[in-house]
């Protein structure tokens, strides 16, 4: 059977070597030399993130992180501002109401980014936490990070930021940009299998720690960061993920991160001159480095256009979630895609909405 190629905003297509890691023989982890491969890793993660601070190894997809990110730092009642451009972002409100925290929404129209200023006008005293999503995946736009971290820093609350399909594709400064707690997971710009996430914390943000009153076992920090510190993870990790995470973070570390950002916004500029080209339009006035959201005119269905790109070519792209579906397409520019592939992609629209 013809393997399809993904153009997802995840999982990726993983490079050769990169998958061969996943099989390399199994290890006992609970031993000297594996905790030196923890450190390691963690020194290299460092870097990936652009802190100081510690990064902890979760074994769960990115919203496992989410809700990490946020039972650490607050306690029912607490009240928090989130913005929210679409479905990722919104999901940080589902679950701050899961654990009884008050919410202060700030919806922002599809493709629209939150003007930094609002963000700032509606931190009160009593707001512990400002939660955003960095690149929200469902459309592919991002959000004026710099900005709203600056704004956030004059103020006694922590940022917390959802960088899983932004981190290692957009640049993201989390130390220099004020950017309290960070997420994000190993199926996007990682481009190794789904299984694992990533966050670092900053001293701000773990003077919240003592005081949470949230229940919580597993995505318990204070147990990661004990272990941290002796080389180990609270609990069994997904030891081949580990493996190729390494392999993926000295390519990352060989080549740096700027040469990283660089390809990955050529890529995206490629792409989105080749989607103009052909009639259809982009989504927002900063999309993303790696995803690209792609606006149908109304009389074409864009899950229809995905669906035929999946059976007759080959090739997986994905509608938005929820009620865009039929509008929104998005096109994920992670893990071993390169400018041909893009071609591709194009020839095989333009044949495809010829067809319409």
């Amino acid at each position: 059977m013809k393997k399809n190629k993904l153009m997802v905003a995840g999982p990726t297509e993983i490079e050769s070597d990169v998958r061969r890691g996943g099989s390399f023989p199994m290890v006992y982890n609970r031993t000297p030399k594996f905790s030196k491969f923890i450190l390691r890793l963690e020194k290299r993660l460092k870097m990936f993130f652009k802190t100081k601070n510690d990064v902890f190894i979760l074994s769960s997809s990115g919203t496992g992180a989410m809700e990490c990110a946020l039972v650490n730092f607050l306690s029912p009642g607490d009240e928090v501002v989130i913005l929210s451009g679409g479905t990722f972002g919104h999901r940080w409100h589902e679950i701050a109401s899961r654990f009884k925290i008050k919410s202060c929404l700030i919806a922002v129209p599809q493709g629209k980014s939150v003007d930094p200023d609002v963000v700032e006008e509606n931190i009160t005293k009593k707001t512990k936490a400002v939660f955003v999503t960095a690149n929200e995946t469902s459309t592919g736009v991002l959000i004026d990070l710099e900005a709203i971290g600056a704004r956030v820093k004059r103020t006694n609350a922590i940022l917390i930021v959802d960088a899983v399909s932004s981190l290692g594709a957009d640049r993201l400064e989390t130390d220099k940009w004020h950017c309290d707690v960070v997420i994000t997971a190993s199926q996007k710009a990682l481009a190794i299998p789904p299984g694992l996430s990533l966050i670092t914390v900053s001293k701000k943000a773990w003077r919240l720690v003592k005081n949470s009153k949230i229940d919580k076992y597993y995505f318990d920090l204070k147990a990661y960061k004990k272990n941290l510190a002796r080389g180990q993870t609270p609990f069994t990790p997904p030891i081949s993920l580990l493996y190729q995470l390494d392999l993926r973070l000295k390519k990352i570390h060989k080549k740096g991160m700027r040469s990283i950002i660089e390809q990955q916004k050529d890529k995206s500029l490629y792409l989105q001159k080749r989607l103009k080209a052909v009639g259809l339009k982009i989504i927002g006035s900063k999309p993303s480095s790696g995803v690209v959201g792609i606006l149908f005119p109304d009389k074409i269905n864009a899950s229809d256009i995905v669906k035929k790109l999946r059976r007759k070519y080959h090739i997986e792209i994905t509608p938005s979630p929820g009620a865009d579906k039929t509008r929104i397409a998005r096109v994920g520019l992670f893990g071993d895609i390169n400018f041909f592939d893009i071609d591709v992609l194009i020839k095989a629209l333009k044949k495809t909405l010829c067809k319409k």
